[in-house]
């Protein structure tokens, strides 16, 4: 339910009503945040550099931040069609998009699904397998510490606290070999939308060889290596990712 003190307005879209915001005018341009995470807090810090060109949408993935999640379904399968199909209720035939992490996984889909609406994307901290050596990474919810669930306990603001479990449990899975996150490296020639791919050398979860690996497979793509910077480059350095996209973007 949508409360009188967000500023912003939900879309519903299939079984999800998923919350949005929209800052600056322009053309339109897609912001998708990082698990457990939401997009005001990912992308605050890059809007006063984007709103200059672009008229932004912060979406809040499906069971993050004020969307809900009414069939508990996490799959990257389903966010890309939640997204695709919030840009068809918004009307919106072609824009630009800006994804960190498991929202740059949502948009390897996207891309290949709906390739006329994707206009040019940059995607920070992706992968499109979940190698063997972030396995440790991956823990039981009950195993967690008190930080980490307390983090979990503010990722969702439609159920509260007690949601934290599901969330956790959520990430745990990603682990499994049939997480669909896991695609062949092969789907991504299916890429046609002009991309570039940003991580970090130091990134813990995935190695820079994965990064290495996309931009060698999707035909139109570019890659930018940030030196001694760990997961989510926007994290560390909101507004020279924000530069980069916007004279990414400006190019295409």
């Amino acid at each position: 339910m949508k409360k009188e003190s967000w500023l912003g307005e939900t879309a519903k879209v299939g079984d999800v009503e998923l919350y949005y915001e929209t800052h600056g005018e322009g053309e339109p341009l897609i912001c998708l945040h990082n698990f457990s995470a939401n997009s005001r807090d990912r992308f605050t810090p890059l809007l006063p550099i984007l709103t200059k060109r672009y008229k932004c949408y912060l979406v809040d993935l499906r069971g993050h931040g004020r969307s809900d999640n009414p069939t508990n379904d996490w799959t990257k399968e389903q966010f890309s069609h939640d997204i695709i199909g919030f840009c068809k209720e918004l009307r919106i035939q072609s824009a630009f998009f800006l994804a960190a992490s498991s929202g740059g996984m949502t948009m390897l889909r996207v891309a290949r699904y709906a390739p006329k609406l994707v206009r040019a994307m940059v995607i920070d901290s992706a992968t499109y397998k979940i190698p063997q050596s972030a396995l440790r990474y991956y823990k039981a919810p009950e195993s967690l510490s008190q930080k980490l669930q307390d983090y979990y306990k503010k990722a969702n603001e439609i159920y509260g606290p007690d949601y934290w479990h599901e969330l956790a449990q959520a990430f745990y899975n990603f682990r499994l070999p049939d997480c669909d996150i896991n695609t062949s490296l092969e789907v991504l020639k299916e890429i046609t939308s002009p991309t570039l791919i940003i991580h970090g050398d130091r990134d813990n979860f995935f190695p820079v060889d994965i990064p290495v690996d996309m931009k060698m497979t999707i035909p139109h793509s570019e890659l930018s290596i940030f030196p001694n910077t760990q997961h989510i480059v926007m994290e560390f350095y909101p507004e020279r990712v924000a530069e980069m996209a916007v004279e990414f973007f400006g190019k295409n």
